[in-house]
């Protein structure tokens, strides 16, 4: 008998973490019917990347409203985190900065429960229920709105239900979890801590089973150096170094980022040279506005092809992910501003190096890079002892030149970086998230 289950790809990044890792090959060997719930506007996509025999697609509208943004004021104004702290004095502009107080405790958390429970939009998967009659659901993000609702469905016709929580800064960013599924999956014990202390899910209904989609960087053909550094515009012969900026969004005015790529080109050897790898849903202008402020030969720029006319809500393909790891293989150093692609770096083996100075200006600490590295997420990485924060240009070129002395240097560190947050060494993050989902099925 065939089994129905429902997974939501929603988030531009779920693609990429979730369904290009093998889950779904997996699934439909296992006998099940898959319908991928995802927005309207990337339909298209899904069809083209993951439609096959058992798999079908549905896009779904949804337009936010003021009752969604209420709910995502009380989830929010509820949680007292060092990030959310940083994040109401800045770009929350002060909303929920007195709230918290009164709504920081677990009767209030019950209370924006039930609201959410009540007052969500009802009809809104009524057609594809009574259509798919699903025997579960997965929500690969659990606080993404289109998420929730499914979550709140599931329950209300008492259908069994698995969550996920998207990345690792999101338990400390994005409020309390305003409905909890019956299993919670997660990368890491991190994590699992979070759901358990911040929103009172049991430890038995949590299970952290690493990212997925690190298990394919070690099957990933790296022997032919000479095609990627052709892709790239590069030469094979020269070393290189990896930049990662941290864009525009995240900065009022970012001149951070080509100031740290004119350092790069002053300390680094004539035998170096610097790759920028632009983030996939980001502008970072100060650099591809000013193609000629920097030698061609000596520093290129590397961006994924958009997949969306947004680029916030372009996705990350199963070949742009095999490019990466090719990148990282390929660098000899990693600079990175405050990205989840530190976890990569460190995952292979690549020295790492976090710019966490506001380039040649100097910024009060509200408007400054500095701000990031105090958030949650980003605690364990300084103290794994796997990433250098140089919080100085003097700092900075100090540890470019400490590591181009000795790359493995801080080697231990690195896997200890790694290990924690879920980017493990065994291959099994998917065969593991695979159990879980099977689980309710036994």
């Amino acid at each position: 008998m065939k089994r129905t289950i429902f997974i939501t790809s929603c988030h531009p990044l779920i693609s990429r973490n979730i369904l290009s890792t093998g889950v779904l090959e997996m699934l439909l060997k296992a006998g099940f019917e898959i319908v991928l719930i995802v927005p309207d506007s990337k339909k298209e996509f899904f069809l083209r990347s993951f439609g096959q025999a058992g798999v079908t697609v549905e896009g779904i509208s949804y337009a936010s409203t003021k009752r969604d943004g209420l709910m995502k004021y009380l989830s929010l104004a509820s949680l007292s985190t060092r990030t959310l702290s940083i994040k109401r004095q800045t770009e929350m502009k002060g909303s929920g900065s007195f709230s918290h107080f009164i709504l920081s405790n677990r009767l209030a958390h019950s209370t924006i429960r039930f609201l959410e429970k009540i007052s969500y939009k009802k009809d809104l998967f009524s057609d594809l229920f009574n259509k798919y009659q699903p025997d579960k659901v997965f929500c690969t993000d659990i606080q993404n709105e289109i998420d929730i609702a499914l979550l709140n469905e599931a329950h209300r016709k008492g259908i069994y239900s698995f969550g996920m929580v998207r990345s690792w800064d999101n338990l400390t960013s994005k409020g309390l979890i305003r409905s909890i599924p019956q299993k919670l999956i997660v990368w890491n014990n991190i994590i699992k801590k979070e759901a358990t202390l911040l929103n009172a899910v049991p430890d038995s209904a949590i299970a952290a089973v690493g990212i997925p989609h690190y298990d394919s960087y070690k099957k990933c053909d790296f022997s032919d150096k000479a095609s990627f550094f052709k892709k790239i515009g590069g030469d094979p012969e020269k070393k290189m170094a990896l930049f990662i900026p941290i864009g525009d969004r995240y900065l009022t005015k970012n001149n951070v980022d080509a100031d740290v790529v004119a350092l790069l080109d002053s300390v680094l050897p004539a035998d170096y040279q610097i790759l920028v790898r632009f983030p996939p849903g980001d502008y970072v202008r100060g650099i591809e506005n000013n193609p000629g402020r920097f030698d061609k030969s000596r520093v290129l720029y590397d961006r994924i092809a958009m997949t969306s006319d947004s680029i916030k809500m372009t996705e990350i393909r199963k070949d742009d992910d095999i490019h990466l790891a090719q990148t990282l293989h390929w660098s000899d150093i990693v600079i990175s501003g405050p990205s989840t692609l530190v976890i990569d770096a460190a995952y292979m083996d690549r020295p790492l190096i976090l710019s966490g100075f506001d380039g040649t200006e100097t910024k009060p600490y509200l408007d400054s890079i500095r701000r990031y590295y105090d958030y949650d997420n980003f605690i364990p990485i300084l103290e794994s002892g796997g990433a250098k924060l140089a919080k100085s240009s003097d700092e900075f070129v100090s540890y470019v030149k400490e590591y181009l002395a000795d790359p493995k240097k801080d080697v231990k560190g690195r896997k200890n970086l790694a290990e924690k947050q879920g980017a493990l060494d065994d291959e099994m993050s998917t065969k593991r998230l695979f159990d879980e989902l099977m689980t309710a099925f036994k």
